[in-house]
């Protein structure tokens, strides 16, 4: 007899990510499921039969499957050695909106998924089996693989210009993250502010500003960080967790990506003796001190 083990790995009012390892054997059919929200699975080793209105669907590292609310399905287990997956799904309320409208007949059911998106999800998964939380950055993450995965990409090549009321709806996102970039706010809380679906928020967003939400949060909070380092913050621990990070090593690995150099060496280059030093010899013309 084999077993499942299920792991939520992220639960928001937007969006909720579990982990599912089988160890079932080998095997054909189970018991009838259902009753489930439209979620999209991806595996990242071995594979399982999904089994929809008498035809069946395989799922495995190359291949996502997609199953609708209120359809009625059986699970088998066509090969050894077990699967492990992880479950997206949305509120109903978004549903449409991320996995797009039912297709008839069964090419609804599996997606092809290339190697880029494997290695998305992976990141994504060990980014949460590591204890990231910070639901902007997962939510924008997950959102946009799943939509990679399922080939939706809603933005015209061609797109005509924003709206005077997306215009509006950009920059209250953007006043709200810059007055409190180190809040870990998510993208359904950003989207009630804007008075618009999540994932129009996420599109129009990098329409305006060029850039993902995320990464624009970013810089705010690298400004915010280099303020703090020219201010002589000396607790790198401390000033990690006040800018949202759960760990100073993530921290201090995304200062040196965006800035160039570590927090500490930022905070000696931008100290005031090591400023006029720099300065009179910038005046002087003479080349400062190794």
């Amino acid at each position: 007899m084999g077993t499942s083990r299920l792991t939520v790995l992220f639960d928001s009012p937007l969006l909720r990510i579990t982990d599912i390892d089988c160890a079932h054997p080998r095997g054909g059919c189970g018991a009838e499921r259902g009753d489930e929200r439209t979620h999209l699975a991806l595996l990242r080793r071995g594979g399982f039969g999904y089994h929809l209105r008498g035809a069946m669907h395989v799922g495995d590292p190359a291949s996502a499957l997609l199953y609708r609310a209120g359809d009625s399905y059986h699970i088998s287990h066509p090969f050894a050695g077990g699967d492990a997956c992880s479950c997206f799904e949305v509120a109903s309320a978004h549903e449409e909106e991320l996995f797009g409208r039912r297709l008839r007949g069964h090419a609804d059911a599996t997606r092809l998924v290339t190697a880029a998106e494997s290695y998305r999800h992976r990141a994504l998964h060990a980014a949460l089996a590591h204890g990231e939380r910070d639901p902007l950055r997962i939510e924008e993450a997950a959102t946009a693989l799943c939509r990679a995965v399922l080939r939706r990409d809603d933005t015209p090549k061609h797109a005509p210009p924003l709206s005077a009321t997306a215009r509006r709806r950009v920059e209250r996102v953007r006043e709200t993250l810059l007055a409190d970039p180190c809040a870990n706010i998510g993208l359904t809380e950003l989207a009630a502010l804007a008075d618009c679906s999540p994932f129009h928020l996420a599109r129009v967003f990098r329409r305006a500003c060029g850039t993902s939400l995320i990464a624009y949060r970013t810089r705010l909070r690298m400004a915010l960080a280099l303020d703090r380092l020219a201010h002589g913050a000396e607790n790198l621990a401390a000033l990690a967790s006040e800018l949202g990070f759960s760990q100073q090593s993530h921290f201090g690995a995304t200062f040196r990506r965006h800035v160039g150099l570590t927090p500490r060496a930022a905070r000696e280059a931008l100290r005031p003796a090591t400023l006029a030093e720099a300065r009179r010899n910038l005046i002087a013309g003479r080349r400062p001190r190794p």
